[in-house]
């Protein structure tokens, strides 16, 4: 659990800081700001677990602290202190998502019972170890059988589970790590022993670690894909494709989801196996085709660049000279084409 305490006044910051450290459970750090500016650095580089703020500071007051807190970092539990006079202005801070308000002075008693009150409710998301199992399990299973749309569901399921008991971003990304890792386990069980994306998620937003959980996940699922189907396979269905649509920019992503991959693992997968980058091979591929278009003497050089996809002359010039060395106008000349 981590803390930040924000404060004008150093004596208070201290005061604050020796309080939390004779709690009866020890916290994994308490660090401390002078005022609104500085937390917000601090928790950017940092989100805490609880801040703790005075509701009068300098460059920035408390309510417009827990404005900005609540916009961004919604899971952190706030707790204002003010005095008498400023308990109606802190009370503001309700439309905000403060719930806990401590009037001065603040004794070591007041903290004590404040943390035994907010802690419980913070800690209390358990999954057990049987649903754990089970989703565990499912997971492994889908991927083994390749059933992918089962797998995006149970992913669903299990990202929602999983959010509803987590109260911090951190505690979701380390349960998240640890799943993908007991499902690759599972999986080198059954034989298949991955290669590809590390057991890692360093996204900080809810959204960002859940996307980078399913991408993990399905990596997984794409590796044991191309074992099995064996790559060469599904570079002949793409080179197919490719050549179908040499009249226009095919994308990668579009093809990607012809061979059932994601985007990402099939680019890394591509490059692998071919030695470039997808979007050069497309360029190569469609100036091999313009090659063979420029060898017919009635085709205008124009009109090869349409057949190739290029609705700009000057860009299929660039691109051919580039590819070749020499422009359309050069090559044909080679060929004895005027």
């Amino acid at each position: 659990m981590h803390i930040l305490i924000v404060d004008d006044e150093m004596i208070i910051r201290n005061g604050l800081k020796n309080m939390m450290l004779s709690y009866s459970r020890p916290f994994a750090s308490i660090r401390v700001a002078e005022n609104g500016e500085q937390a917000l650095g601090l928790i950017a580089d940092y989100p805490p677990h609880i801040i703790i703020t005075d509701i009068r500071m300098p460059k920035m007051d408390g309510l417009e602290f827990c404005r900005r807190i609540h916009e961004s970092y919604k899971y952190i539990k706030v707790v204002v202190i003010s005095g008498f006079a400023e308990f109606e202005y802190a009370q503001q801070c309700m439309a905000y998502g403060v719930k806990e308000y401590m009037l001065k002075p603040v004794i070591k008693l007041d903290i004590h019972e404040m943390l035994n009150r907010i802690l419980p409710a913070m800690e209390k998301g358990v999954i057990t170890p049987t649903q754990l199992e089970k989703w565990l399990d499912e997971m492994t299973e889908h991927i083994w059988q390749l059933r992918l749309q089962d797998l995006d569901q149970c992913l669903d399921e299990w990202l929602r589970y999983c959010e509803e008991r987590t109260v911090h971003p951190f505690q979701l990304r380390e349960l998240l790590v640890d799943s993908f890792q007991a499902v690759l386990d599972r999986l080198k069980v059954k034989g298949h022993t991955y290669t590809g994306l590390a057991a890692d998620i360093e996204e900080k937003s809810v959204g960002e670690i859940h996307e980078r959980f399913r991408h993990m996940v399905r990596s997984v699922a794409d590796e044991l894909t191309l074992r099995r189907g064996g790559f060469k396979d599904v570079m002949a269905e793409v080179r197919a494709y490719m050549e179908q649509n040499i009249a226009r920019e095919v994308t990668l992503e579009e093809v990607a989801n012809l061979v059932g991959l994601t985007p990402n693992y099939f680019s890394l997968y591509f490059k692998k196996t071919t030695g470039v980058t997808f979007i050069h091979y497309r360029m190569t591929k469609r100036i091999e085709a313009a090659e063979q278009l420029l060898a017919q003497p009635h085709y205008r050089i124009v009109d090869v660049a349409h057949e190739t996809g290029y609705e700009d002359y000057s860009h299929f010039a660039k691109t051919f000279r580039k590819v070749k060395g020499i422009t359309p106008t050069e090559f044909r000349s080679r060929l004895g084409i005027k």
